[in-house]
């Protein structure tokens, strides 16, 4: 696998300029205790992990510009597998929505796609107020000695054959986390188990998850839409870009795929996916 163009700090301000401000948005509390986003990067520097993406939301509310929420991807050394890279995201805020995110995810090099993981060892928050340095890289290093059992759950996957019935569970509960009313989705379910690649022909659960998963977080299926005067029309899904439902969306996903191995493998006889 190619390795990733590392990013300088100048650069990350450059793609998500919130990720750059020194001081938080007007009227937090005096507890809060202000920790630069660039300052946690650094962090995540001296134990390996080299930034390599970032991005930050839209804001509806002038006043948070330079404070949203904003996400930067980190890779490391060593932590490639199989067409499969595991990355560490750092998701945060400024503007006291939310506290200092580190999620492992797992990168596949044939979509450029990023599937965040679900599992508790996996996921660490920190809060801004009493922030602590030495435990915030404790976690960074928890996620890169987390790596080998993503692997291994990512092989397990792999293996699991799943019959048209079952692919067809999966895709209608992943359309369920997509759309809040489904009765009235511009997509049906099966739509989400299109391939876009040769590659992703395939029935097992590591594949489906795969396609179910870039067909929600990317959009461009075509569907139909009923306007009020009871008309329908074409309509092009759209990528999902804002953040924190990307990060729902995909934890949401690997968590629907967990269950689904441990489905499958307390059928076959054989040990469950740890969770």
């Amino acid at each position: 696998m190619t390795a990733p163009a590392i990013l300088t700090n100048d650069q990350i301000v450059s793609l998500a300029p919130a990720a750059g401000s020194f001081e938080p948005i007007d009227g937090v509390s005096k507890r809060y205790s202000f920790v630069p986003t660039l300052t946690a990067v650094d962090l995540l520097r001296e134990t390996g992990w080299q930034p390599i993406h970032a991005e930050q939301s839209r804001v509806r509310v002038a006043r948070r510009e330079g404070y949203q929420r904003h996400l930067i991807r980190f890779a490391r050394n060593g932590l490639s597998f199989d067409g499969e890279r595991v990355d560490l995201v750092l998701y945060n805020s400024h503007d006291r929505g939310c506290a200092f995110r580190l999620i492992a995810s797992v990168w596949r090099q044939i979509c450029g796609n990023g599937l965040m993981v679900a599992s508790e060892f996996a996921n660490f928050s920190h809060k801004h107020v009493g922030f602590r340095p030495d435990d915030f890289v404790r976690s960074a290093r928890r996620i890169a000695s987390a790596a080998s059992t993503i692997a291994e759950r990512v092989d397990e996957m792999k293996v699991i054959e799943m019959t048209p019935d079952e692919r067809g569970v999966f895709a209608q509960a992943a359309h369920r986390l997509k759309y809040d009313d489904p009765e009235v989705a511009p997509i049906s379910p099966h739509q989400l188990l299109e391939e876009r690649r040769y590659d992703d022909r395939g029935n097992d659960l590591w594949t489906t998850f795969n396609v179910v998963q870039e067909n929600i977080m990317r959009g461009g299926l075509v569907g139909t839409i009923t306007g009020r005067n009871g008309r329908t029309r074409k309509m092009t899904t759209r990528p999902v870009k804002a953040l924190d439902k990307n990060i729902r969306l995909n934890q949401a996903l690997w968590m629907l795929t967990e269950k689904m191995a441990e489905l499958k493998q307390a059928d076959t006889g054989l040990a469950p996916v740890a969770s």
